[in-house]
């Protein structure tokens, strides 16, 4: 056997028992103050900005040196459940067949016309349709179409036209 491939075989084998002995544990987790079903383990953010699978969040990992807060511009850190929103039996545009999301399963309802069934943390019900986005409409010129956006976003419109802010984004559009 070749020294070449007796040295690659030897790489190999260390890269392997390097990444077991880096792997986090639900112990480590534990160790940390963690509950084992809101760390996920999965590593995230870093200097690549690495995100977390839905419903969870990267936060800080408090099992390694490095600190956000003490000069540690791209620690790496674990990914977290996030917490549901609170669910008020409120919300705007839900109506709740049932609060309970395990009942929610052995529940069979309809929506009457214009509303969707919905299902989620805090139960089912139905929901108002939304409308359909007409992003080509002459009359409107968009600036954004992310709700979201739109609420850090500050723009002017040019004269015969006002600003707009709906469920389709925000931009202007004509006066009439």
């Amino acid at each position: 056997m070749s020294i070449r491939l007796m040295w690659c075989g030897v790489l190999v084998v260390g890269a392997a028992l390097c990444g077991l002995s880096c792997a986090p544990t639900a112990d480590a987790g534990q160790e940390a103050g963690l509950q084992e079903e809101e760390v996920r383990g999965d590593f995230c953010g870093g200097i690549a900005g690495i995100p977390c699978a839905e419903g969870y969040a990267c936060v800080d990992d408090p099992r390694d040196d490095c600190d956000p807060d003490r000069g540690g511009a791209d620690c790496g850190g674990i990914c977290r459940r996030q917490n549901p929103a609170a669910c008020t039996g409120r919300e705007p545009g839900l109506r709740y067949v049932s609060r309970d999301p395990a009942q929610c399963a052995a529940i069979r309802f309809t929506c009457k016309e214009g509303f969707l069934p919905f299902f989620n943390e805090c139960g089912c019900g139905c929901q108002k349709q939304q409308k359909a986005c007409d992003y080509n409409d002459p009359n409107r010129s968009y600036v954004s179409r992310d709700p979201d956006a739109c609420a850090a976003i500050t723009f002017l419109c040019e004269g015969g036209f006002q600003p707009f802010f709906d469920e389709c984004g925000c931009g202007c559009e004509v006066v009439r």
